[in-house]
């Protein structure tokens, strides 16, 4: 098993990936890991998005539970996506 610490490992150094700031018209990566909480809250997440946010889509990958996602799946949601919620940790 391997752990990921998502802490930025230089904490006074600006972060490689530039802060997303306004969600408005963005495209939106959903990654369910297969977890029933993740399909439960993908499931109504989309509308409330749209709505409060004004993301413009929101698309939904599924990643293998327990498993490293295929290979290059995260290189697609990054050229995909602006944005992703990711499950993890269930």
């Amino acid at each position: 098993m391997q752990y990921l610490d998502p802490r930025n490992p230089h904490p006074h150094q600006r972060p490689l990936v530039p802060a997303v700031g306004s969600l408005k018209g963005k495209t939106l990566g959903y990654l369910n890991n297969g977890w029933m909480s993740m399909a439960k809250i993908g499931s109504r997440i989309e509308g409330q998005l749209k709505a409060r946010y004004g993301i413009a889509q929101v698309i939904f990958y599924d990643v293998p539970r327990s498993t490293a996602p295929p290979a290059g799946l995260l290189d697609r949601v990054a050229r995909e996506c602006q944005a992703a919620i990711v499950g993890m940790a269930n």
